[in-house]
């Protein structure tokens, strides 16, 4: 079997890899403390100065999540996610999971940044991560949902579950004219 190019993967949609919600729950804790210490740096690197706590929750949190465009709508059949992604994120670097009523994406890759400047020239690891929880304004069914990925758009289909009462109800009615 020939290996795709770059460039072949990016046209082709590519699906993304399914994790279970206590996967992604434990990396929001994960996450949620590593902005934690990054905030308290940037206090203790203000001297400690109080009141500003929001602020450096919020620098924290960029520093260490790329933020990226998204958007959830709400169709007749189905709930759709879309997100464009930063950084090129490959289908292998994110996970995704679904519940009836919540979404989460999560992603991280590695990336090697060459330092210039008053330092002698450096190549430098750096982790980019993303990550969103979305609360459904519908129950979806997790078992039929489709995330995939082409160019650097994510692109989540999440079907809405069928009214199972309905059927039921035609039946009844159907008997109740007998």
């Amino acid at each position: 079997m020939r290996e795709q190019t770059v460039a072949q993967q990016r046209e082709a949609a590519t699906p993304v890899q399914w994790v279970t919600a206590d996967t992604l729950l434990n990396r929001k804790t994960e996450l949620d403390v590593m902005i934690a210490r990054r905030a308290f740096e940037l206090f203790e690197g203000r001297g400690g100065g109080h009141g500003h706590d929001v602020d450096d929750w919020i620098t924290a949190e960029l520093e260490l999540l790329r933020p990226y465009r998204h958007d959830l709508k709400e169709s007749a059949g189905a709930v759709l996610f879309h997100a464009e992604l930063p950084c090129s994120f490959t289908p292998d670097q994110l996970n995704v999971s679904v519940e009836p009523r919540r979404l989460i994406v999560s992603g991280e890759r590695e990336l090697e940044v060459t330092c210039v400047g008053g330092l002698p020239t450096h190549v430098e690891k750096r982790t980019q991560r993303i990550f969103r929880m979305e609360e459904l304004p519908v129950d979806i069914d997790p078992a039929r949902t489709t995330a995939k990925v082409k160019y650097d758009v994510l692109e989540i289909v999440m079907p809405k579950v069928a009214a199972v009462s309905k059927p039921r109800e035609k039946a009844k009615a159907a008997s109740s004219r007998r």
